[in-house]
């Protein structure tokens, strides 16, 4: 389904969104719950929430693939969450708006998804850092003045400028990044060199996804 109730709730709640960021330890228990969010051409994104674990896993299902294909996940343990370039996490919160006028953007969605997304040199920060506070705040209750997700936590842990990542775009149009083997701030993402691994990065289905978003939006 769409953000379920249970989930969606908890929007205008501070304990919430503490625990959902890892910004403080069990200070309220985050729901089990599956997000469906379509984008178009019976494509959608599915986030998977295991609050118990405090585990949140990113897939996505298309026409051709079987069941979901995971695409990133973020834990306490052995993370790999940045699947996203920015451009790509826009489009696909566009046109999850584009059909669900209940989740604007930017607002939840972007809020949702905005874990698996990494910042790059090649980003407009400034347009990146304005979008994503207009998000937050769409969500704050009124009048409330205490913790509230903010830019600047959100950022630095998912600033990979000047850390030695670049990004490479082979004959099938499939985008992945590499890292400097020095680096003192590793890449954690699926978005590796494409193999021939099942397990691996859904390449496939991420090039047939964000087309059918695209189709959504008219680009």
């Amino acid at each position: 389904m769409p953000v379920p109730r249970s989930l969606r709730v908890r929007f205008d709640d501070p304990a919430f969104w503490q625990t959902f960021f890892f910004d403080a330890e069990g200070v309220t228990p985050v729901p089990d719950v599956a997000v469906e969010l379509p984008v178009g051409g019976a494509c959608q994104v599915v986030l998977e929430v295991k609050g118990r674990y405090d585990s949140y896993e990113l897939g996505i299902r298309t026409p051709t693939s079987d069941g979901i294909r995971s695409a990133g996940w973020d834990d306490m343990a052995h993370w790999h969450p940045y699947a996203f370039r920015w451009w790509e996490l826009d489009l696909i919160c566009r046109a999850v708006a584009t059909l669900d006028p209940l989740l604007p953007h930017p607002g939840p969605t972007l809020v949702l998804l905005c874990r698996f997304v990494s910042v790059h040199d090649d980003d407009d920060v400034e347009q990146i850092a304005s979008t994503m506070h207009t998000a937050f705040e769409s969500l704050r209750p009124t009048g409330w003045a205490g913790y509230w997700p903010n830019v600047t936590d959100w950022l630095a842990r998912r600033d990979f400028r000047g850390r030695g990542v670049s990004w490479t775009r082979d004959q099938s149009g499939n985008l992945y990044a590499v890292q400097e083997a020095d680096s003192d701030h590793p890449f954690y993402s699926m978005r590796a060199q494409p193999t021939d691994d099942p397990a691996g990065f859904p390449y496939e289905e991420w090039r047939i996804l964000l087309a059918a978003a695209g189709k959504t939006l008219g680009v």
